[in-house]
């Protein structure tokens, strides 16, 4: 009742716990109904599933809006930071096979203090996308740079970004990650986050309990078992615990 758009339209269903490339792994079913995604969802939920080289449990996963397009409509874009500057990575094809951008993508560096232009995103980026769409597009990455920097990301993904026939932009898929010392900050415009460990290593209950500890207080509460039948505790930080 609260969305009745899954009942109006096609859905897209795929797990939500820091798992790459789920097309690969058959991990995304597309254009069913909610029914069928309901159902597709309930076959994997708390199933152990093996993804590259990792098993792990099925535990989350999203629901969301189909939205139809064609493959020349995907569009790959990164974001991520160095040390003296933020780097932006695109590429005019984007998917499920988009291959190793590292090596293939174009790359626009921005030093510390230097302030991003459309300009520099046509220039740098955009060169291989339909004239029509670069002005769109362009206006689209300022917008995501800010949203990058004012919220104090570390990385952000988007693959495939898409951009429809009316120029409409939708980011369907994105992977992210947040500078956590920069909570102080941005706590209240984060809202609540949960900080997951990675697939297929589910949280001690000890961890569970700290980093419940954590969200309840201003200071810094971490707990990390690196091996739980260890009989040597190291202490990386000390702050004054030492």
């Amino acid at each position: 009742e609260a969305n009745p758009w899954l009942k109006e339209q096609k859905v897209v269903a795929k797990p939500d716990q820091l798992i790459k490339r789920r097309g690969k792994a058959g991990l995304i079913a597309v254009n069913k109904t909610f029914s069928e995604a309901k159902d597709w969802v309930m076959e994997r939920m708390c199933k152990e599933q093996k993804v590259e080289t990792v098993t792990g449990q099925l535990t989350h996963f999203l629901i969301e809006p189909m939205v139809p397009h064609k493959q020349e409509e995907e569009f790959y874009i990164c974001l991520h930071s160095l040390r003296y500057y933020d780097e932006i990575l695109f590429y005019h094809e984007g998917g499920v096979d988009v291959g190793d951008v590292d090596a293939k993508a174009e790359r626009l560096q921005i030093p510390t203090g230097v302030e991003l232009t459309a300009g520099m995103v046509t220039e740098k980026l955009l060169g291989k996308v339909p004239m029509g769409k670069q002005a769109n597009l362009a206006s689209f990455v300022l917008s995501l740079y800010k949203f990058y920097k004012d919220l104090h990301f570390a990385y952000l993904e988007i693959n495939p970004l898409v951009m429809l026939e009316d120029n409409t932009v939708v980011p369907l898929d994105m992977a992210a990650k947040l500078d956590e010392t920069a909570g102080f900050l941005c706590a209240q415009r984060w809202g609540e986050v949960d900080w997951p460990p990675p697939f297929g290593r589910a949280a001690y209950p000890e961890e569970a309990l700290i980093r419940d500890m954590d969200g309840k207080t201003g200071a810094s509460l971490k707990l990390t078992i690196l091996n739980d039948k260890g009989r040597v505790w190291t202490m990386v930080a000390g702050g004054g615990a030492s």
